[in-house]
């Protein structure tokens, strides 16, 4: 569950679990948009909404692509039925 931090400033900061951050992650790549860690969709300065760009998409892709091998290999050490699926190619 994400933890809510006050700072001594006042200003609340979202600090989120990597299950959270993973759904956050896949939901940005799948909608090609940034996401604050409240899940508001994030600004630029003039009130734009900032779209995903190749290197933060890539990143993305890495972090998600980590947890599932090491769902993996967590489950083939503890000789559980991985839940993860295969990747398949697209035609």
């Amino acid at each position: 569950m994400a933890t809510i931090i006050k700072t001594k400033t006042g200003k609340d900061i979202t600090l989120l679990n990597p299950n959270e951050k993973g759904k956050k992650y896949a939901k940005e790549l799948k909608e090609k948009r940034k996401y604050t860690n409240s899940n508001k969709l994030k600004c630029d300065k003039d009130g734009v909404v900032v779209n995903l760009d190749c290197c933060s998409a890539s990143y993305r892709m890495g972090y998600l692509a980590a947890r599932k091998d090491n769902a993996k290999a967590y489950c083939a050490k503890n000789g559980i039925k991985s839940k993860a699926k295969p990747r398949t190619k697209k035609k």
